[in-house]
């Protein structure tokens, strides 16, 4: 219980601490904390999504089509960044990450709707060919599913969107795909064992598959993970994990069983330096393979964490354009500025934009706040 709740609050401050950082040092753009900002010139915020569901996400693209913002695609963005063309008056850059399920179910509809266009940046290495037919927008519209039922399938075995899916968003033109790595893979980069997996273990998989590029990654003895394995089930296999010190059991085996296994290593310089490259040159050539015509120049880091070395081996395997979260001293993206450090709002501040309908920054952090904190935390303020 100890263990998983450590989880969810340790997953909750890797979500908001940036976030609070960043606004405290007010390291966002200027109409962020304004009361009435000046209509949006000469430069371009760009917004992350990930899951969205209908009702709040339509309500901010209709905030956008009320105050008349354009979007921009990953080509016209770069282009006025770079000084190429000049930036148009309110415009605006929608970014998805993953490709989930719901970028098919539920954004690429309401995009449509309104008449904008977005970047999504995938993972190909982990897209599936097919995927079951699932319910969408036009048939939430309809009365045939719900809001949940649209989200249903980020929680199946099929939580990303299928290369079929994919294609048919890539040959409408509203979508514009990009690379989020190959694999979005996880890597341990300590000699530490801080829990295992269990059947009530709260994975997050969206949340717990980043890779830190700056770090060494760690390459654990397999044979002593197997052993591990064992010694679980020839204790019950899931009864295992119903006795209350089954956490201490497993401890004191792994740190005996650990004197027998010494098979460990960290990866060397080179090998990063090898293992990113190739990630990166497979993404995007996967992607181009799989999208006649299609030029993957842009690429977004898993977790928002990239390192100097991921910068440099990302041009040398073709892209023009990283894409992070926050970005130290880059509150916002104005012409000239560099192209390998863009800076991402959450899709929150979107209503933040200057516009008719604007909700205030403290309305803002309380749903941010309500949405990603555990549910005890929220329950405090109630009693």
């Amino acid at each position: 219980m100890l263990a998983t709740l450590t989880n969810k609050l340790q997953w909750s401050y890797r979500k908001n601490g940036p976030d609070i950082l960043a606004l405290l040092q007010r390291n966002y753009p200027g109409f962020m904390f304004s009361t009435k900002p000046e209509p949006l010139r000469a430069e371009i915020p760009v917004f992350h999504f990930h899951t969205v569901e209908p009702v709040s996400f339509e309500e901010k693209l209709q905030f956008l089509a009320a105050n008349r913002y354009r979007t921009l695609d990953g080509e016209e963005f770069r282009a006025c960044i770079a000084g190429e063309k000049p930036i148009p008056e309110r415009s605006i850059v929608l970014t998805f990450d993953d490709g989930r399920a719901s970028l098919w179910t539920v954004a690429f509809a309401l995009l449509r709707k309104y008449g904008f266009k977005a970047i999504s940046f995938i993972i190909p290495g982990l897209t599936p060919e097919n995927a079951p037919a699932s319910k969408t927008y036009d048939d939430y519209i309809a009365h045939r599913a719900s809001s949940q039922d649209l989200l249903a399938r980020e929680q199946s075995s099929f939580p990303l969107c299928s290369w079929h899916e994919i294609r048919v968003m890539h040959d409408s033109g509203v979508i514009d795909f990009q690379s989020h790595t190959m694999h979005h893979h996880q890597a341990c980069i300590e000699n530490k064992v801080v829990d295992f997996f269990h059947p009530r273990f709260q994975t997050y998989f969206f949340g717990n598959i980043n890779v830190p590029a700056g770090r060494l990654q760690f390459f654990d003895d397999e044979a002593l993970r197997e052993a591990s394995a064992n010694f679980v089930a020839q204790h019950g296999n899931e009864k295992f994990f119903a006795q209350r010190d089954w956490r201490k059991e497993l401890f004191a085996f792994y740190r005996h069983a650990r004197k027998q296994h010494s098979m460990t290593r960290f990866e060397t310089p080179v090998e990063q330096k090898e293992a990113i490259l190739t990630d990166l040159k497979q993404s995007k050539q996967l992607i181009e393979e799989r999208l006649p015509g299609k030029t993957v120049t842009q690429l977004c880091y898993p977790w928002f964490m990239g390192s100097k070395l991921a910068v440099k081996l990302s041009q040398q395997a073709g892209y023009h354009v990283n894409y992070w979260g926050i970005v130290a001293q880059r509150p916002s993206n104005r012409r000239g500025e560099d192209l390998f450090n863009v800076p991402r709002l959450e899709d929150q501040y979107v209503f933040r934009l200057p516009g008719d309908g604007r909700k205030s920054l403290r309305e803002i952090l309380m749903q941010k706040f309500h949405a990603h904190a555990p549910a005890f935390t929220r329950n405090l303020g109630q009693n």
